[in-house]
């Protein structure tokens, strides 16, 4: 398998890395964001308590565990960064799948975390001098951040679980969806989490000489460890199915690690055990690795199936590769800049390869396309044509190129279509009726001389200068007697046929002359 074929086939590193680095990477997020979410919500509640016992409490812990959120939540969102590109390659199937799936709740995160962290920080800043403005900063922003993590969970949720995903693209989110139990108690279980991290935090890092807090962050540590094994037991039982041994050996580990710090806490004890830095880090990594481990099998067969269907597709071009890079390396090799590359690029889908005006895009214009077979004409004038365009047809400026790649074109048209070719004298005389025509008609428009009048020069598009451009004699006797839809030239067939050939070659002989004249 080549290294370019399929990028989703290529990896930065083994897989056993990236799932280690996604271990770390996620472990790190989560870790910041169970911290920032429980500082916000214990410091919401404290607030709630001092307010409800005391008319104008001492605000002074308070402001020091919620300013402590600004510095927790710039490092939950940093790091989030990594883990979810992580996924992107390592699952990518799944990742965009459910992403898709959840794109309304996905995009509302962005919004919910900048109204949740400015709802925050007014509620730190006003908690000492607007306690009605601090409650309601706080209610509503707590309230939009622990929306954040219902919305991940729910990702999550969905993503290990591909046989739902036809389901949810059909009918959205519905309560009586299978999974619906999971991801209520495993936000449920981040919820309870984040107290409890954020209230060891806040006992080792902002009570230790608070002797009023630090006992009642234990019963909150105790409290929202004992509603984590409630709640696990609950989550235990929705994914009985996938529980493999290296699953149940991380849960069991982890259990042991709740019920050592529980009892800890117990009420009996009444100092803060340092053990808990080791439980407390015990019970966060065994339950991770086992949730990882259990996401991993449940990915695993659908981004086989995708990785051998990508593969099976790699097989099937392979034939192609070559001839599709001998292709790629001429296009490469070629100039795109020259005289044939140029008609063939620009004036071709309109003019034709041939020059009959019978290109792919003349169908689509109002004004047909010139037949350049049939134009001989001065090689500055059809210069000005193609550098300036021609107002109000389709023909466009080409400004962008230089004079020598204008002149390099010109070359190329004048070499395909003999369009710089002498315009041969008249052939006869002109009968003096068909003069009169031409006098009292076509010259309001050509004028006298075969130069375009001051009312021809007003129109759009306006009429070809005789002076300096012709047409073959059956191409201008075609135009006289059909004339040029889109244009101000209208058809002449009820002219006698001799008046529309003297009318023809009056046309031609104004350029024949000046040539004749050196002009």
């Amino acid at each position: 398998m080549q290294q370019w074929t399929d990028l989703f086939l290529n990896k930065p590193l083994p897989e056993g890395w990236m799932q280690g680095l996604l271990f770390i990477t996620f472990g790190l997020h989560l870790l910041f964001v169970l911290l920032m979410l429980g500082t916000a919500i214990l410091s919401l509640l404290f607030f709630l308590r001092d307010l409800l016992r005391q008319p104008t409490p001492d605000q002074h812990w308070n402001e020091h565990v919620a300013h402590s959120h600004m510095g927790l939540k710039s490092l939950a969102v940093v790091l989030g960064v990594g883990p979810l590109l992580l996924m992107q390659i390592s699952h990518p199937h799944a990742f965009f799948t459910v992403t898709g799936l959840f794109s309304y709740a996905w995009l509302a995160i962005i919004p919910l975390l900048i109204a949740a962290f400015l709802l925050f920080d007014g509620f730190a800043h006003k908690l000492a001098t607007s306690a009605w403005l601090a409650l309601i900063c706080g209610l509503v922003g707590v309230a939009a951040l622990m929306t954040v993590p219902a919305i991940f969970t729910g990702a999550l949720t969905l993503m290990e679980r591909p046989a739902e995903w036809a389901d949810f693209a059909a009918r959205g989110i519905r309560f009586d969806a299978q999974w619906m139990p999971h991801w209520v108690l495993r936000y449920l279980h981040v919820l309870g989490a984040a107290v409890a991290f954020g209230a060891a935090f806040h006992l080792f890092f902002s009570a230790r000489n608070e002797k009023q807090k630090a006992p009642l962050l234990r019963k909150w540590l105790l409290g929202a460890l004992a509603a984590q094994a409630v709640i696990g037991l609950a989550l235990l039982a929705t994914i009985l199915p996938q529980l493999s041994v290296p699953v149940l050996s991380c849960i069991s580990l982890g259990a042991l690690a709740l019920g050592a710090a529980v009892w800890i806490l117990r009420p009996e004890s009444s100092t803060a055990d340092y053990r808990l830095l080791a439980l407390l880090p015990l019970i966060f990594v065994s339950m991770l690795l086992a949730r990882q481990l259990m996401q991993n099998e449940a990915l695993a067969p659908g981004q086989a199936e995708a990785t051998a269907q990508r593969e099976q597709r790699v097989q099937e071009l392979a034939p192609f590769s070559q001839k599709a890079l001998d292709a790629f390396a001429v296009k490469l090799r070629t100039v795109y800049d020259n005289g044939d590359t140029i008609y063939d690029g620009a004036c071709e889908p309109c003019h034709g390869l041939t020059g009959h005006g019978d290109g792919a895009e003349a169908s689509r214009l109002r004004i047909p396309a010139t037949d350049l077979t049939t134009m001989r004409t001065d090689r500055d004038y059809v210069y000005e044509m193609v550098r300036d365009g021609i107002p109000g047809t389709g023909m466009p400026y080409f400004r962008m190129f230089d004079r020598e790649k204008l002149e390099s074109l010109l070359d190329v048209m004048g070499k395909r279509f003999g369009m710089y070719a002498a315009t041969p004298p008249p052939p006869r005389d002109i009968s003096p009726l068909s003069l009169e025509v031409w006098i009292g008609t076509c010259a309001k428009c050509h004028a006298a001389n075969g130069s375009v009048s001051p009312s021809g020069r007003a129109m759009q598009p306006p009429p070809p200068d005789f002076t300096r451009s012709s047409l073959t004699h059956g191409q201008a006797l075609k135009i006289i007697t059909e004339g040029y839809p889109g244009t101000g030239m209208p058809a002449y067939r009820s002219q006698p046929q001799t008046v529309r050939e003297d009318l023809a070659i009056i046309c031609n002989s104004f350029r024949a002359a000046h040539t004749k004249n050196g002009k």
